[in-house]
């Protein structure tokens, strides 16, 4: 979502270019996981002729609101110290691709962070994000802890740029000691004693309520991501992602990039159709937000695509053999 907002803020249209393989960014469901195999076709689709240096500006639009239980965890740890080694410990919450390792010398603090790729195009537009969006992180995590922020120096693993006024755009937002052609990417504190500082907002009870709660979804996220996904669960966690309007089978061939008969196909292999995925998806949206009672009916007759609740109220009841109404009373 970030990303998304990041490259609208740089004027790319990537609303049309999501538009084209059926996603509504602005209908794109919160509670969803998507799969990085999925974020990365997305991401190769919408990133095509984006030039990798615009991830400069576009990661500094991730903002800490994204983070929930992992940013609370991070603010109510007793030390900083403790923070940075959580903050390593359940990176996989983050929108990190990449990864971070910290390391402790004498006198410095590195916390380097490794490209998942840099031979790509992708790659390197996504390295530029994560860089620059975590050295945002950083310093918005100091504010939010109500600490003073640091100075940190930056080392990146990119070339030296040609053109002058792109150096001076690394500069003004990394500083004027910004590093290029590095082994790896790495944010460098140049002091160890702020690694005891005590954190304001520290509370250990608080802080053992997110532990928890940070490991359960990273177990959730581990088992999610544990093995390469089917053609079918590909299928299946592509049109979750969406409240609203289900991308079409064309436009779901097209983020899988194979022709819409080769996946029609092969859905028929596996004795389903795209026709009974949605619908199979749409019933358990259904049944999601009618036994949340946040919603009303014409709340989740508009978020599962229906223009008329009539039409949703029709489609449940030969569903499940009851109105929405009277599931509600009878659960």
């Amino acid at each position: 979502m970030y990303l998304i907002q990041g490259m609208r803020h740089v004027g790319i249209d990537v609303d049309a270019r999501l538009a084209d393989m059926g996603i509504l960014a602005d209908a794109l469901d919160p509670s969803s996981i998507i799969a990085d195999e999925i974020e990365w076709d997305i991401l190769q689709y919408i990133s095509q002729d984006i030039s990798p240096e615009q991830g400069l500006v576009i990661g500094q639009h991730y903002a800490l609101a994204g983070y929930g239980p992992f940013l609370m965890l991070l603010v109510t740890s007793d030390t900083l110290h403790n923070a940075l080694l959580n903050g390593v410990r359940f990176q996989q919450l983050t929108h990190l691709f990449g990864s971070l390792q910290l390391n402790i010398e004498k006198d410095f603090i590195h916390l380097h962070y490794q490209p998942i790729d840099l031979n790509t195009h992708l790659g390197q537009f996504r390295a530029q994000c994560e860089i620059s969006g975590t050295y945002k992180f950083l310093q918005d995590i100091f504010k939010m802890m109500g600490l003073e922020i640091p100075d940190i120096q930056i080392e990146l693993p990119f070339q030296i740029p040609r053109e002058m006024e792109l150096i001076k755009a690394y500069q003004q937002y990394y500083g004027l000691d910004v590093k290029f052609e590095c082994l790896h990417a790495s944010f460098i504190l140049k002091n160890t004693q702020i690694l005891n500082i005590k954190i304001p907002s520290a509370d250990a009870l608080t802080y053992r309520v997110y532990e928890e709660k940070c490991l359960q979804d990273l177990n959730k996220l581990e088992r999610s991501t544990r093995a390469k996904l089917t053609i079918l669960e590909y299928v299946e966690e592509y049109l979750e992602m969406q409240n609203g309007v289900i991308p079409t089978m064309s436009e779901t061939a097209c983020a899988l990039k194979i022709p819409e008969r080769t996946l029609r196909h092969k859905l028929q292999q596996l004795q389903t159709s795209y026709k009974e995925i949605r619908e199979r998806l749409i019933k358990q949206k259904a049944l999601k937000f009618i036994e949340d009672s946040a919603y009303s009916i014409e709340q989740v007759a508009e978020m599962l695509g229906y223009s008329e609740p009539a039409a949703f109220n029709h489609a449940f009841k030969r569903w499940f053999g009851q109105s929405p109404r009277q599931y509600n009373r009878n659960h």
